[in-house]
């Protein structure tokens, strides 16, 4: 059939003589006449009615075509999945050997009738698929031209106006048809009631007034206005939904009451109107915003009817309206939000993306996708790479697509992969599995510099790990409620304390009440002022003493770690070496003080006996008296040296603290020691020096081990009269006059030596403000 006679159909008259015209009649002709132009084997017409795809015609060659409706699923003359593809993305689809088209040949309708020209093109109506036209051609390929396909694009937009009209005209004739059948029965019934006049008037009274009370309750704007606009009537629903009183409005143009001079949307609408009024039967329906009373904009939907007076003039202009401003404002939202995911699957900082389940073809990816794989936009991806060449091992994808089938979808998944120029990097998935789409819909994060932290990670911790196993001495880790979250053997190690069953045990748990007191202390302490704490003690193990140094160390998360040194051997040379010096010291004065004195006893005993007889020999003995006497204080003073400290021995009080603070830099590391001499340097009796030593032994022990203290300044004054010794902490601090006196020995000893050697002590320190301790000897007193 040729197109002439295809637009003679298409496009014929809508007077009432062509209103029965048959929408079947137009599809058949409509369709034997593509198929003819296109030069295609066979074709079928698709229509959506009801929000469903129907097949209403099936042609072949110049054969009578088949316009039994079936469903698109239930048709098995037609490839579903081609037709399925065009509705999703409304565009045109042409292959010119589809039996090769990767993205198609797997189709079973294809393979199975191998298919090579193939036509699926969209019947779009104001940009909403109204239907979808099929055409193939399995002799030839590259049958559908692109001359071709452009003429026939617009046959299809003429015949789809057509095609409409038709169906809008024979909805309108079956209307007509049956209004025709129900004035038939209203005019038997009439006729059967003429006898009675009355009766009939009454009846049509009636009638009129339920057509009324129709309009006035139905549930949307009914208005009737002349050709000059004038309102002549509208329904209680639109007077409330306008916001009206009756005679506000009845007698006021539409441009006096409810048509805006210009929409929001800029669209100037008083022309349209004024072309409605001239000629209403061009415009049977439109859609636009309303003026409320009391400003409100309202967007209706209108359906317009031109009544006639018997001469065939237009007097009124009837329009119903619905309100679909709800309708129009979700319509907006629905935008906004695509809009906004659009935005959002754009700029997204990770790659999000469609791949086909099977081949990995990529279907959809956003700009971060094209980025991790090193391609400059998604448009050189989507439809012509996949993803399975990208996997540095290909089971990873196996092993997430048998997770997603069996949960549904896999999150965190980690797997190598391998960009466009061959680099690996680490991506981190999570996707679900649309089996009944075939396709992988999810995410991925390049995490290469996570993994590889990890790796600097774990191998900065098995480093430590071998550092911590090479430490000789035991090592603990508690919380501050004593509680052992980690133990290191040392080496020798010494306790069950180690015992990895013992791990997440308190210490009221592994020791006696009394010791486990005291440990905790220490642990609360240390975590209170974040301060270093070294602490001596000792434990019964194997049924001996052991002594231990204990380090204890704050670290994050309220913790702290418990470095313990087994001390015994030097604590057993100590006592070993005090033992030693008092047994000198007893033969010492053994061997001398007590002879000499014994000496001397004798000595005045004989004088005693000699006295009146001999005043010659009286002198001699006390003569030797004298003597033993000078001896044995000679000999006690020779004592007294001997217990001098050791570092007096070697030099003068100032060197003796220099080596002392230098000593305690190299044990105390967390500590800063400032050593500082003030004038010329003389010589102190050695009593006084061996006095002020002690006294400045014991300032920098309790600045260093009770203190805890991380600056300490010792200052020695040399002036003409009088000498200063200033030891000075940045420590905790204390009240001078609340140190119970069991517990203050160490100010206690100070005291009494400086009250020994005359000098004038002074103590000053507060609670969180250090201690300062100044001792003044004057140097006229020596």
């Amino acid at each position: 059939m040729s197109s002439d006679i295809l637009w003679e159909v298409a496009d014929s008259p809508s007077s009432e003589e062509h209103l029965m015209i048959h929408l079947e009649q137009l599809t058949a002709t409509l369709m034997q006449g593509v198929i003819e132009y296109a030069g295609a084997e066979r074709g079928a017409l698709i229509l959506l009615e009801e929000d469903q795809l129907i097949v209403v015609a099936q042609c072949s060659g110049n054969r009578q075509c088949d316009l039994e409706k079936l469903a698109v699923a239930d048709c098995a003359t037609i490839p579903v999945s081609v037709i399925h593809s065009v509705e999703r993305t409304q565009e045109t689809l042409v292959l010119d050997d589809a039996v090769t088209e990767l993205s198609f040949s797997t189709a079973p309708y294809i393979q199975h009738h191998q298919t090579r020209s193939l036509l699926c093109m969209p019947i779009l109506q104001q940009r909403q698929l109204i239907g979808i036209l099929y055409l193939e051609n399995n002799l030839s390929t590259g049958v559908f031209t692109r001359d071709r396909l452009q003429i026939l694009e617009l046959l299809i937009a003429q015949a789809t106006i057509s095609l409409e009209n038709t169906r809008q005209y024979e909805r309108l004739a079956n209307y007509a048809e049956t209004l025709e059948k129900k004035l038939e029965e209203q005019t038997q019934a009439l006729q059967q009631e003429i006898i009675d006049r009355e009766r009939t008037e009454d009846a049509l009274r009636q009638s009129e007034a339920n057509y009324r009370n129709l309009l006035q309750t139905a549930n949307s704007v009914i208005i009737r206005y002349d050709p000059q606009g004038r309102i002549r009537y509208i329904n209680d629903y639109g007077i409330k939904l306008l916001g009206y009183e009756e005679h506000q409005i009845l007698g006021r143009t539409l441009f006096e009451t409810i048509i805006p001079d210009i929409e929001i949307s800029g669209r100037d609408v008083k022309p349209f109107v004024h072309d409605l009024l001239r000629n209403p039967k061009s415009y049977p329906q439109g859609e636009g915003e309303n003026l409320c009373r009391d400003g409100r904009r309202i967007w209706m939907v209108w359906s317009n009817q031109a009544i006639f007076n018997d001469q065939g003039d237009v007097v009124e202009i009837l329009s119903v309206g619905n309100d679909t401003t709800q309708r129009r404002q979700a319509e907006e939202a629905l935008q906004r939000s695509e809009a906004k995911f659009r935005n959002i699957f754009a700029n997204s900082q990770v790659g999000i993306y469609r791949t086909r389940i099977g081949d990995g073809l990529i279907l959809d990816a956003n700009q971060r996708f094209a980025d991790l794989f090193g391609f400059d936009s998604p448009q050189e991806m989507i439809g012509i790479e996949h993803t399975t060449g990208y996997w540095v091992n290909l089971r990873d994808r196996q092993q997430g697509i048998e997770v997603m089938k069996r949960d549904g979808e896999v999150r965190s998944y980690e797997a190598q992969m391998r960009k466009r120029d061959g680099t690996v990097f680490w991506g981190l998935f999570s996707s679900y599995l649309n089996t009944g789409d075939d396709y992988i819909e999810g995410v991925i994060a390049d995490i290469s510099d996570r993994k590889q932290a990890e790796v600097a990670l774990q191998t900065s911790e098995a480093e430590l790990r071998s550092l911590f196993s090479a430490i000789p001495d035991p090592m603990c880790i508690f919380n501050g409620e004593g509680q052992l979250i980690c133990a290191i053997k040392g080496n020798p190690s010494y306790g069950e304390l180690y015992r990895e069953e013992y791990i997440g045990k308190t210490l009221h748990r592994l020791y006696d009440r009394e010791q486990a007191d005291e440990f905790l202390s220490y642990i609360q302490q240390v975590l209170r002022t974040q301060q270093v704490l070294t602490v001596e003690y000792s434990q019964w193990i194997a049924g001996r003493e052991i002594w231990f140094s204990a380090r204890i160390s704050p670290i994050r998360h309220e913790q702290v770690i418990w470095l313990a040194r087994d001390i015994t051997p030097q604590k057993q040379a100590e006592a070993a070496s005090i033992l030693e010096e008092r047994n000198r010291m007893a033969r010492e004065i053994h061997d001398t003080l007590a002879q000499s004195f014994t000496g001397i006893l004798a000595q005045v005993g004989a004088a005693n006996q000699v006295l009146t007889d001999d005043v010659e020999a009286t002198q001699a003995h006390l003569d030797l008296i004298k003597e033993l006497a000078r001896t044995g204080l000679t000999e006690a003073r020779r004592s007294v040296v001997a217990l001098r400290p050791q570092l007096l021995e070697e030099g003068s009080l100032q060197s003796a603290l220099h080596r002392l603070v230098a000593q305690l830099r190299t044990a105390a590391l967390d500590t800063t020691l400032y050593y500082e001499i003030e004038g010329a340097v003389y010589a102190l009796p050695s009593e006084v020096e061996s006095n002020l030593l002690r006294i400045g032994q014991e300032a920098l022990t309790n600045a260093i081990k009770h203190a805890h203290a991380n600056e300490i300044r010792v200052e020695l004054v040399y002036d003409r009269d009088q000498f200063c010794l200033r030891v000075k902490d940045n420590g905790q601090g204390f009240g001078v006059g609340s140190i119970p006196s069991s517990e203050g020995f160490g100010l206690l000893g100070m005291s009494e030596r400086a009250e020994r050697i005359g000098a004038q002590l002074t103590i000053r320190s507060q609670p969180g403000q250090g201690t300062e301790i100044v001792v003044v000897v004057g140097v006229y007193n020596q």
